[in-house]
């Protein structure tokens, strides 16, 4: 089993990993079908400034898919073994099944935004 995190809106994949509504974790079987689907509270502070990736690890998840992400975050979740991929959007689901289906995203680190939350 393998356990994939996306941070979200609704269904959808939100914006940016540190701020979002909160995490819908998928648990895969062993044949990448969705045996389980779960919600995972997001912190009040920024993902970055957090121990989001500790707790997210603690849960079980392996794989991070998200839409954007500054540099400071993905150092703290890749630190906690989980792997990373940038730029979904859309229906979470819809970004998980592209993610099965060999989309590995894209590589745009979000760039520094405030002093509130500078990556």
């Amino acid at each position: 089993m393998q356990k994939v995190a996306i941070p979200t809106k609704g269904t959808n994949v939100d914006d940016h990993f540190g701020h979002c509504e909160k995490f819908t974790i998928y648990t895969l079987s062993e044949d990448r079908k969705i045996i389980a689907e779960e919600n995972f509270g997001s912190p009040e502070s920024c993902g970055c400034k957090s121990d989001l990736a500790i707790d997210l690890a603690k849960a079980g998840v392996t794989v991070l898919l998200a839409g954007g992400m500054g540099q400071g975050a993905v150092n703290k979740v890749k630190a906690e073994n989980i792997e990373v991929f940038i730029g979904y959007a859309g229906d979470a689901k819809q970004a998980l099944t592209q993610w099965i289906n060999g989309d590995k995203g894209n590589w745009s680190i979000c760039p520094p935004h405030s002093e509130e939350c500078a990556h």
